[in-house]
């Protein structure tokens, strides 16, 4: 894998390609209104990084563009919102329900709703906020010990996030507080995104971080699977490798985030099955391909005359 990397950010073309790609997006981003100072560095970043020399181009084919294409990918979902099929409000929470019922004839997310306290709204609140952040720093420590795991980090973070999105679009699914805010009749299409619980994180302190975060949102009804639950869960496969220690601390971050995806009535369990299954689908997809490109080709033994392979 590395040696062909290699060769390929040797490649005259690899730094034009990479130059396309991000002023191609900032143009567009630019053109429909949408352009963000995140647009700006991530497209300047992988373009500086494609004529930076090989090794900084090598980083980007082993996996920074996955990392790039994966944001491409969730910035851009209004692109194809249009396409999706019916949007499952009610049935959803009846399921959950029915399958999970809460003290009181209601959801996990609902009873918690009435339960708070400031101790759990900032260790939810947190873990909701650094679930991105771990996708990085694990992305970053395997990079600079030069481990082979940093392109599965990369590339298997692109592929759940593409799972999710088709998923999105397939059985796009309302999240609690939509529920619990608009009821189980047909979907507002013109909802607007809410932080939910994490609310309560910003105003214990003082800060505006998930309301600028969810106001960004493309699509509100996104709730199946749980990516943020799905992250966490996918950096535990990655990291397993690495020790018990980081085992135990990555089990437990996921778990954290799991509980907070209910906590914060932003998901549902169900919701929290479908991001564990995406992230193991991702994970064995990735694990799968690689494999495949790392094996060695096995040149087929020649033909004897009278079709007789022996030698």
């Amino acid at each position: 894998m590395t040696s062909r990397s290699s060769n390929s950010a040797g490649a005259k073309w690899v730094p034009w390609l990479i130059t396309l790609l991000g002023v191609g997006q900032l143009l567009f981003v630019t053109a429909v209104g949408r352009l963000r100072w995140e647009h700006l560095a991530a497209d300047l970043l992988i373009v500086g990084l494609a004529w930076a020399g090989p090794s900084a181009r090598s980083f980007l084919l082993r996996g920074g563009l996955a990392l790039w294409f994966t944001g491409m990918l969730m910035d851009n979902q209004w692109l194809w919102l249009s396409l999706r099929g019916p949007v499952h409000t009610g049935d959803l929470w009846d399921l959950e329900h029915a399958l999970f019922p809460a003290p009181g004839n209601t959801t996990w997310p609902a009873y918690f709703a009435t339960r708070t306290h400031p101790v759990l709204d900032l260790l939810c609140g947190f873990s909701y906020a650094a679930y991105i952040y771990e996708v990085i720093l694990v992305a970053l420590l395997f990079f600079f010990r030069k481990h082979p795991r940093f392109g599965y980090v990369c590339w298997a973070f692109l592929a759940v996030n593409f799972i999710g999105v088709i998923t999105y679009m397939v059985y796009p699914a309302a999240p609690p507080w939509y529920v619990m805010q608009f009821g189980h009749g047909p979907a507002d299409l013109l909802a607007a995104p809410s932080p939910a619980g994490t609310a309560r994180f910003d105003a214990l302190l003082g800060i505006n971080y998930f309301a600028k975060f969810y106001a960004r949102s493309p699509n509100v009804f996104g709730a199946m699977p749980s990516l943020h639950v799905a992250y966490p869960v996918m950096m535990t496969w990655q990291l397993w490798g690495l020790g018990r220690a980081w085992r135990v601390g990555a089990s437990a971050f996921a778990a954290l985030v799991a509980f907070s995806a209910l906590y914060l009535q932003h998901h549902y369990i169900l919701d929290v099955v479908g991001g564990v299954v995406a992230a193991l689908l991702a994970c064995a997809l990735v694990e799968f391909a690689f494999s495949r490109r790392e094996s060695p080709a096995i040149a087929p033994a020649p033909l004897l005359p009278g079709g007789d392979s022996r030698v």
